[in-house]
């Protein structure tokens, strides 16, 4: 399956290439003639796992300080020594192998099949909010005409979350037609639910969720009721959860990585110390056949390598998951608290859900779900789904938006070269040589969802 997967990787690449192979799939290079819906699903999917999971998940991590990077470029980054070159094949993964192929899906199929247009919507509306997340202004309307426009304009992230938002609405839209409005069906192609439809609605209303949470700062209460009403109709079942599907043959990006390059980062000993040595999650996060788990400290000028490594929740044949419920019951209690109702039942369902979903089954988690309508507080809240959103860019996310959980940047004095941790990624370079729409906007700066001003 292995070599299945990655030739779909490359396909997928080849498909939204501008260098023409022969005319088996092109008349022209930027109007795919014959690649059938089924392959061109898997390939979007399988790129969006590369995304979802990979480096930029690792980044986030770093940042949250979950993760402690003792090592090549993960020390570098662990010292805030951002470099503009670092980011060209996550900003190239995004745009030129995942959303094109994604956009030109939804051009080709939105008639004929609207089952594998929504999936390809939602799949845009992911990867869309990875860029604009971590980079703020960043093209859309214009970026994806090939060579008809190779300089795209940059659209505000304002606008981008707009376009988020209705790609969103347009998948539910597709998914609520009937099977016979499609020519062709999804099933086993669909890696992440096999083309049952119905659990791609769920995930689209709980990514609807997790976007109107993203504008708490803009409009607290208004995007809290909207949060609420859509997690209504979202994931309200762990079966429900919408996961990157691994194996032996194709693995977990996080495991896949610890075993080919080994020693990059280790267990953050502000992390370790969060969770403490008796929750059932920390055996599985890390690696605890040398009990007891420890930590690095990056308050140390030489930073140990010799702490934890990620253990068996990264294992390279686990799930990753990528829309689940105790994400949504995090939501749920966030927006209960914001709006000043009690969301201590919420926040211990989101407890209870990471510690199953992480342990496999094996915990239940009630020894931490134990808030009560006074102590289930905004920062009980975001700490507790920051130490459930381990190894997930939300966590970066949360953090950038409330603050929350209070960390203290690593130190100028022991190596850092920022005196704050960055609140974004720099502009690629491979995208400011090329365009000049491209501007470079200081790590200081905030995202527009992550200030108060308009």
């Amino acid at each position: 399956m292995k070599n299945t997967i990655y030739k779909l990787v490359l396909c997928a690449t080849v498909f939204i290439s501008s260098c023409k192979t022969g005319n088996d799939l092109y008349d022209d290079p930027n109007n795919p003639k014959s690649v059938p819906p089924a392959l061109a699903l898997t390939s979007i999917e399988v790129n969006s796992f590369l995304n979802t999971e990979g480096d930029l998940a690792r980044v986030s991590s770093i940042l949250t300080q979950q993760m402690a990077g003792v090592s090549a470029q993960y020390l570098t980054l662990q010292n805030y020594q951002l470099q503009t070159g670092d980011y060209n094949n996550h900003w190239q993964g995004l745009y030129a192998n995942t959303m094109f192929n994604a956009k030109l899906m939804i051009d080709k199929y939105g008639a004929s099949d609207p089952y594998y247009a929504g999936m390809a919507k939602v799949l845009m509306a992911i990867n869309l909010s990875l860029a604009a997340d971590f980079w703020g202004d960043v093209p859309y309307a214009e970026a994806f005409n090939g060579a008809a426009n190779f300089k795209p304009k940059y659209d505000k992230q304002q606008e981008v979350y707009v376009a988020i938002q209705a790609l969103l609405d347009n998948a539910i839209a597709d998914f609520a037609k009937p099977a016979s409005a499609n020519v062709d069906l999804p099933a086993a192609d669909d890696i992440h639910f096999g083309g049952k439809v119905a659990k791609w609605t769920t995930a689209a209303w709980t990514l609807k969720a997790r976007f109107a949470n993203r504008l708490s700062l803009k409009d607290p209460q208004g995007s809290a009721t909207n949060v609420l009403a859509y997690l209504a109709k979202g994931i309200s079942t762990a079966a429900d959860n919408m996961e990157n599907i691994h194996n032996a043959d194709y693995p977990n990006q996080w495991g896949d990585f610890e075993n080919a390059r080994g020693g990059y980062f280790v267990a953050n000993k502000v992390f370790v110390d969060a969770l403490g040595a008796n929750d059932p999650r920390l055996p599985f996060y890390f690696d605890a056949e040398d009990a007891p788990v420890t930590g690095a400290d990056i308050f140390q000028e030489q930073i140990s390598p010799d702490a934890s490594i990620i253990g068996p929740y990264f294992a390279t044949e686990r799930n990753y998951g990528l829309v689940t419920l105790h994400e949504a019951k995090f939501l749920e209690a966030e927006a209960k608290a914001r709006l000043g109702q009690d969301a201590s039942t919420a926040l211990n369902d989101g407890i209870r859900a990471s510690v199953a979903y992480v342990t496999r089954g094996t915990s239940n988690g009630a020894a931490q779900a134990t808030y009560t309508a006074a102590t289930a507080t905004l920062t009980t809240i975001m700490t507790e789904k920051w130490k459930a959103m381990f190894g997930h860019v939300e966590a970066y996310n949360d953090f950038r938006r409330t603050g929350l959980p209070a960390l203290t940047p690593r130190p100028k004095t022991v190596g850092a070269l920022l005196d704050y941790i960055p609140r974004r990624l720099p502009t690629p370079t491979t995208e400011s040589d090329s365009n000049p729409n491209a501007v470079f906007i200081s790590l200081d700066q905030p995202v527009w969802w992550a200030t108060t001003a308009n």
